[in-house]
């Protein structure tokens, strides 16, 4: 019966892992075959020739890339603005999302609750749905064509899951720490910066790396509001190397392959305070 048991253990393992590497081989795949296509020339890209081992590796794509400074092409400028958009989008949202879930968590009033449940069913709709209104409003504060119109689009959409996150944090923090602070004579916001913050800093890096991720990668809103050539971000300027006349294939996969390494080199390092501060704040709410 013990044999029994543990070969069919030993089975269930054994298919657990097969599907563990299958999904990691999905997922892996596509940005090996970027890396791969972007050192392959137009020819073996559009032919689909490109493999494990390449033999006519390039570095034409590259040199093309980085030394063109034509419009959206121009990809240090690209580079450039989606730094300013996605750190601008990032700080932001800790800003709000950091007072908003010290209100939720500390304060009691009517409606707490619903607010709190509210934030996350708003990410049940498409935002498409939101693109005409959005558009409207950012008109009218004249921030079309701007960074800053973009950077507060973004950050209305970030900031309330960012809120949720850091509120299970905050919660999980002993109102008597706050109540001896008190007595020796903090006031609120000394209580936040010097208590609340460093006691739910893995909850801010995973709320502060979710909102840099999405605005590094967010296209649509980004394409709907920035029309000036010296304004867009890399995703814009990589949609930008695929028209009905001109497929720039090599270009396109080796900005796909530059756009991943400012992500690699801020989350790598902190990834494992990352994951744990994400999944601690939804295990705690």
């Amino acid at each position: 019966m013990r044999i029994r048991e543990g070969s069919m253990r030993k089975k269930k393992n054994t298919l657990q892992n097969v599907i563990v590497w299958l999904i990691v081989a999905c997922t892996v795949f596509p940005f090996l075959y970027v890396i791969l296509g972007s050192f392959q020339n137009e020819r073996t890209i559009m032919v689909g020739e490109v493999s494990l081992l390449p033999t006519n590796v390039t570095l034409r794509n590259y040199v093309g890339l980085l030394t063109s400074k034509s419009g959206a092409t121009a990809f240090g400028m690209n580079l450039k603005n989606s730094f300013i958009v996605s750190l601008g989008v990032a700080f932001l949202s800790l800003v709000i999302a950091i007072f908003g879930a010290y209100g939720l968590s500390r304060y009691q009033f009517k409606g707490k609750e619903l607010i709190a449940k509210g934030m996350l069913f708003m990410y049940v709709f498409p935002t498409i749905l939101t693109i005409v209104p959005i558009y409207n409003v950012v008109t009218q504060m004249g921030l079309i064509d701007t960074h800053l119109g973009l950077i507060l689009v973004e950050t209305t959409l970030v900031a309330p899951f960012c809120t949720w996150l850091l509120r299970s944090f905050i919660d999980a923090i002993p109102r008597e720490i706050e109540d001896a602070a008190r007595v020796d004579g903090a006031n609120r916001i000394q209580i936040i910066v010097k208590i609340i913050l460093p006691l739910c800093a893995a909850g801010l890096l995973a709320a502060g790396m979710y909102a840099l991720i999405y605005s590094w990668g967010e296209y649509t809103f980004s394409a709907i509001l920035l029309n000036s050539s010296s304004k867009k971000t890399i995703p814009l300027a990589l949609a930008g190397y695929m028209s009905h006349t001109d497929q720039q294939w090599g270009r396109l996969l080796a900005g796909c392959s530059l756009n991943f390494i400012p992500l690699l080199i801020i989350f790598v390092p902190f990834s494992k305070i990352f994951l744990k501060g994400f999944m601690a704040g939804a295990v705690k709410s």
